[in-house]
């Protein structure tokens, strides 16, 4: 007896971080790249090939590889600062595809992107001062330095250091005496003040037991 797959999952994008952001050079020549797409289809064999399709958007400014997901400049010029959106699709050998996902290309500079727009974390009380608890990662567009600051920081009992976004405690932390929730705003820069984002931690202190 055979057991044939039957096509029953359609393809779901991986790409990380999303929102999808890229970058390009306004002088970029034809064939240059841009970005790659992702899509993984559960289905077993020739069922879980992935093709990929732009269905709309770009301006005939960009085009994608439909085996290997490469989205390149086509040659036609670009505007200084312009965002072009990209929608594409990713399809299996049956024809089961893809929920849209929407590509934003901006020919120029854009801010560093965070790997999430807002971080949870449960801080346990015996976390000792300095060490650090939480990294706060970002994408740069422009391969230059990130500084991190922070925009939000209660009662200053937090630090995070400049070069690494790595967050520490400026002193122990006391379920009893302290509060139990802290909303920090961490921004990451790069070169000029314009080139900046920002994003949310929020940290839950847990109690902890002793013997």
């Amino acid at each position: 007896m055979t057991v044939m797959d039957v096509n029953d999952n359609v393809p779901e994008w991986v790409m990380v971080p999303s929102p999808y952001l890229a970058v390009v050079s306004p002088d970029a020549p034809a064939g240059s790249l841009v970005y790659k797409l992702h899509a993984r289809d559960g289905d077993e064999g020739n069922n879980g090939e992935v093709e990929y399709f732009l269905s709309d958007g770009g301006e005939g400014r960009f085009e994608v590889d439909r085996k290997n997901g490469q989205v390149r400049t086509t040659g036609l010029p670009l505007q200084q600062d312009r965002e072009y959106l990209l929608t594409v699709v990713a399809a299996d050998q049956l024809g089961s595809r893809s929920v849209p996902a929407v590509l934003s290309v901006v020919a120029g500079s854009r801010p560093p992107q965070f790997s999430n727009a807002s971080f949870t974390i449960a801080l346990a009380e015996n976390t000792p001062a300095g060490q650090p608890f939480l990294v706060t990662p970002v994408v740069s567009f422009q391969n230059k330095p990130i500084s991190y600051s922070l925009l939000i920081n209660p009662s200053s009992l937090f630090s995070i250091s400049a070069e690494t976004g790595e967050i520490s405690l400026t002193r122990p932390i006391d379920y009893e005496s302290d509060q139990h929730r802290y909303l920090l705003l961490v921004r990451a820069s790069e070169g000029l003040e314009s080139m900046s984002s920002a994003a949310e931690v929020c940290a839950f202190v847990s109690i902890t037991f002793s013997n």
